[in-house]
């Protein structure tokens, strides 16, 4: 919708006239994630959803049954993914919005839930921050290495992108709160009020919820009322120097079908989608501490650093496909989206939902983990900062990511949360 539109209805659904409908269904986004869907590997996957989770319940050994429910993942986020495009063509763009940050994020969301009441408290911060890892050094780092070579530089707006970065700090540095007061008390040692409690941690855990969902509405607002200009005349500034660059390829794609699903269609998908996914998800959060002492491995391992890479694989390599075809702008944008919908979104429900269940969850990390994310949040605003990027500063967070899977690898477990009584 371009800025000069008099419809400023933010609950209004999207008009329904072959324009606005190819634009929005075959979108640079779309058109990438069901060329993903479409892959032959993709569709053989399918099968590992039902023999997962008959293998778990059969009591298959654990290794297995982690494999095979975490490569069913992919198939099943692929389908979401591309139910919740067609969905959001009878929604409005707050609907949509909404949509994007619950069941595109499901995994996050669901593991999020199921570790909590298994009491795998260790298990929740762990996936949130391998997923964020994922978006601020592998993708960007991917989008930027593929797409830069051979050219001097990657341009993208820089205005947008200083508005969303420096929202995506700021919430970072929020969440970490918690865990400074922790690691770094009070220099007065001899009185006893001068120590953090965990009544305390829990309590701003809480407060800090409150504060980030009030944030995400307020962010919504500012993305699609408010400066809504912005975003839109970048979005136009971006199709416009692709559709230059590859006109052909875009009339190919205009000729294809408007929509996989109906509305109603799209509303199975979804709830099939989620209900295998539900039940994958309980199979891997059974079974990754089994795996991780039977391999060795740390036990934030295998949520830490599997799930979030291999579960949400095509969405990451949606965003890169993108990206390849000349729409960097909007790459990097959905990168920070997505971030930010784990931090103003996703965590908030998560402790709220904690909170609910008198399950007292908290924003308290790693160390070890939140120094991860707080040194990955600083190196991807550095390479951003000036509105471009070139392939050496992409192969410098993939490098990055590496070095950060070999160090999770290596390092020792981490106990896990027990569930003391606020």
């Amino acid at each position: 919708m371009s800025a000069a539109s008099p419809d400023n209805s933010l609950l209004s659904p999207i008009p329904n006239t072959p324009m606005r409908v190819s634009r929005q269904q075959w979108r640079p986004f779309h058109r990438a994630i069901v060329g993903i869907g479409s892959h032959q590997y993709v569709k053989a996957m399918v099968v590992t959803v039902p023999i997962g989770i008959i293998t778990a319940i059969l009591g298959g050994p654990a290794q297995i049954v982690f494999g095979l429910n975490l490569t069913a993942l992919i198939p099943l986020v692929t389908l979401l993914t591309i139910s919740v495009a067609d969905l959001s063509m009878a929604t409005g763009r707050v609907v949509d919005e909404l949509l994007k940050a619950t069941i595109g994020n499901a995994i996050e969301l669901i593991l999020g839930i199921v570790a909590m009441n298994k009491g795998h408290m260790h298990m929740i911060h762990s996936t949130l921050i391998g997923s964020m890892l994922c978006y601020m050094l592998l993708v960007p780092g991917s989008c930027f290495c593929l797409t830069g070579y051979g050219k001097e530089h990657l341009y993208f707006d820089r205005t947008l992108i200083s508005i969303m970065a420096s929202l995506m700090v700021a919430v970072c540095m929020s969440l970490l709160v918690p865990t400074i007061m922790v690691t770094f008390p009070s220099l007065d040692t001899t009185s006893p009020q001068a120590s953090v409690t965990r009544l305390e941690i829990v309590f701003v855990s809480r407060g800090a919820a409150v504060v980030l969902f009030i944030l995400f509405g307020v962010f919504l607002l500012f993305q699609l009322k408010s400066h809504a200009s912005i975003f839109h005349l970048a979005e136009a500034s971006s199709e416009g120097s692709s559709d230059s660059h590859n006109l052909n390829n875009r009339g190919i794609a205009e000729d294809r079908p408007a929509r996989l699903f109906t509305p109603r269609g799209a509303a199975v998908a979804v709830v099939a989608g989620i209900t295998c996914l539900i039940m994958c998800i309980v199979c891997i959060v059974e079974s990754a501490d089994r795996v991780s002492q039977e391999l060795g491995l740390s036990r934030a391992f295998p949520t830490l650093v599997l799930v979030p890479l291999i579960g949400n694989s095509a969405r990451y390599a949606s965003i890169v496909i993108v990206s390849r075809h000349g729409h960097v702008e909007s790459a990097v944008r959905a990168i920070i989206n997505n971030i930010l919908r784990i931090t103003l979104y996703v965590i908030p429900v998560l402790v709220t939902v904690g909170w609910i269940l008198n399950l007292p969850l908290t924003l308290q990390m790693d160390t070890f983990e939140a120094t991860m994310l707080f040194l990955a949040t600083m190196v991807l605003i550095y390479v951003i900062q000036d509105g471009r990027s070139n392939y050496f500063e992409g192969l410098m967070l993939v490098g990055t990511y590496i070095i950060s899977v070999a160090a999770f690898y290596m390092c020792p477990g981490i106990a896990d949360t027990t569930r003391p009584t606020p």
